[in-house]
């Protein structure tokens, strides 16, 4: 029974996780076809929230990969994927808002934005060596390695709780946004809150994953039985 719920403890947020993930593509590429009646493609429509929320200068960049949007709040650099940069659609706009909406946090030291990134930064490291600490602490009974196993998973779980609020923010900040600033009509903002909504359940999935792992890790070591 043990052995039984140590697997779903892994399976389950793992299946989750990915079904999230399909969910927020299918989501984006049905809106993706619904033309925002502004005309702006994703970029203007970045540009005019930045301008209008006094963020001029976070510079606007491209990246690679699908749906690989992002604020850097390092470099002061909002980074557009190709198809919400150059896309005209409601759900480029509201992807486009959403992380305008980051740069704002940022901008502003957003209380739950900053402690996001205080933690994700020595997260990031040390999940660099995530498969030495791991192997090391379980598989060769390693003390110190099995406690950085223990800290990278609390740690993972900590980013985890905290992304979500952060995320779930911006998103409401972008309707807002879309809708104040007459980028969208009152006929496209469910369309634009279904793809943020959709954005959202991969945070929830992500933090499923993360407690699973921490629980895992738990019965493991014979902390929880």
């Amino acid at each position: 029974m043990l052995l039984d719920a140590r697997i779903l403890l892994l399976l389950v947020p793992a299946l989750a996780a990915l079904a999230a993930t399909r969910a927020v593509r299918t989501t984006f590429e049905r809106y993706q076809q619904l033309a925002a009646t502004s005309g702006l493609t994703g970029a203007e429509a970045a540009a005019k929230l930045l301008d209008l929320h006094g963020l001029a200068r976070v510079r606007l960049e491209r990246t690679t990969g699908t749906l690989g949007d992002h604020f850097d709040s390092d470099a002061t650099a909002l980074r557009l994927s190709e198809e919400v940069a150059d896309g005209r659609s409601i759900a480029a706009l509201a992807v486009a808002a959403h992380e305008v909406a980051h740069a704002h946090q940022d901008a502003h030291g957003q209380r739950a934005y900053r402690l996001r990134l205080r933690l994700g930064r020595p997260v990031l490291q040390l999940s660099q060596w995530s498969g030495l600490i791991i192997i090391g602490g379980f598989w060769l009974g390693i003390p110190i390695l099995t406690a950085a196993a223990g800290v990278l998973f609390v740690g993972l779980t900590a980013f985890a709780l905290v992304t979500l609020p952060v995320e779930l923010t911006a998103s409401r900040r972008a309707l807002r946004w879309l809708d104040d600033a007459g980028l969208a009509t009152a006929q496209e903002l469910p369309a634009a809150r279904r793809v943020l909504r959709a954005a959202a359940t991969t945070y929830l999935a992500s933090l499923a994953h993360r407690v699973g792992l921490l629980l895992f890790l738990l019965l493991a070591v014979g902390l929880l039985r």
